[in-house]
């Protein structure tokens, strides 16, 4: 919480063009005001390279998350067809977090491709990362950037892929601590 923290104050700091109310919501619910930032930047972000606009502050830059133009993006009906499984069962893997998932403003839910394995088959332990990370979002983030491990380099993705769960676990709480 303490980096959520920091960066809360200085938005408070930094932007006194916040109404009172919107300064008194990021002080009393910093949780809420970081996930409607990073939905805010994230929006932006994907609709430009957030690269181009210097002007966004150095301190809100850990708000947006970067992703390669290789890595696939799914919606329901695709990622029903890739599993093959109907829709329905596609809404209640997310529901459960069998499935990450996350909504996209007037898209629908957005479904990454990676952690599909075959029809009907996902990669393992994904529910046990949601239920450290919390946001979708940020639990991709996590897995598909490269993570220092004790015997390698590698993306905690590929690592779940193998069954190695809990050294994924372990890390975890490392990453989910730079964004709450």
């Amino acid at each position: 919480m303490a980096s959520s923290s920091v960066t809360m104050g200085f938005l408070v700091k930094e932007f006194p063009g916040l109404s009172s109310s919107a300064r008194s919501f990021v002080r009393k619910h910093p949780r809420e005001a970081h996930a409607a930032i990073t939905a805010a930047l994230e929006a932006v972000a994907a609709q430009h390279n957030v690269d181009d606009y210097p002007d966004v502050p150095e301190q809100l830059r850990q708000f947006v998350i970067r992703r390669s133009d290789c890595e696939a993006i799914l919606g329901v009906s695709e990622a029903a067809e890739r599993l093959e499984v109907s829709r329905t069962t596609v809404y209640e893997w997310v529901k459960a977090t069998k499935l990450i998932a996350w909504r996209a403003t007037k898209r629908g839910l957005r479904i990454p491709a990676g952690q599909i394995l075959g029809a009907g088959r996902v990669v393992p332990g994904l529910k046990d990362i949601v239920d450290v990370i919390e946001e979708p979002e940020l639990a991709w983030a996590f897995l598909t950037q490269e993570w220092a491990f004790e015997e390698t380099v590698e993306r905690p993705l590929e690592l779940l892929k193998k069954g190695r769960i809990d050294e994924v676990l372990a890390a975890a709480p490392g990453f989910g601590d730079t964004f709450t």
